[in-house]
């Protein structure tokens, strides 16, 4: 039997008519090359194209946590002062401190994410005024702050607390908080 090149890629019998199955496989096979290259080209632009954001990198209970570090006013060491709790103030507000004449309502990050306390506090982050909360002055304190890192882009949640993801380089997943977001229904302040 002789055999003919086929434009798809592979041999045909010689008596096979010509265009009769040719046609749809060079198709399939020219459909599938340039989904592969759109791929690429949207995974290549995702990596390059849309830059890192810079976030502070946190500890919270053994979770990552990252915050835009735009929002971030000062991070030091956690030390605050114990206050009269009235009978509405949420189990999450730890007390308060006192930064440069502004009193901040220091609330256990961990608890905002709705798990247990946490025992010793290892960082305390300050944020800057946010308008749409009403009382912005705010700190959080979480177990430790690992760095900063630019962080590329976020998707969407799978978790019940329904913040973002993002992946870091190393492959690792950090839940990626918004100020906005974390006290929009929780906050309560001093």
């Amino acid at each position: 039997m002789t055999r003919r090149g086929d434009p798809a890629g592979g041999d045909m019998p010689a008596h096979a008519p010509p265009g009769e199955g040719t046609q749809e496989r060079f198709a399939r096979r020219m459909l599938a090359e340039r989904a592969a290259q759109l791929a690429a080209r949207r995974d290549g632009n995702a990596m390059q194209g849309a830059p890192g954001r810079r976030m502070l990198v946190l500890d919270v209970g053994g979770r990552e946590c990252c915050i835009d570090l735009d929002a971030v006013l000062r991070v030091t060491d956690p030390a605050w002062s114990d206050m009269p709790r009235r009978p509405d103030c949420p189990a999450s507000v730890r007390g308060v401190y006192g930064y440069q004449g502004d009193l901040y309502t220091v609330f256990d990050l961990a608890m905002l994410l709705e798990e247990e306390a946490q025992p010793a506090p290892g960082a305390m982050i300050l944020l800057r005024s946010v308008s749409s909360v009403p009382l912005a002055r705010i700190a959080l304190l979480a177990g430790a702050a690992r760095g900063v890192m630019d962080i590329p882009a976020t998707a969407p949640s799978v978790l019940p607390s329904g913040f973002p993801t993002a992946v870091l380089p190393g492959g690792r997943h950090v839940v990626v908080l918004d100020p906005v977001r974390l006290f929009s229904v929780r906050y309560s302040g001093v």
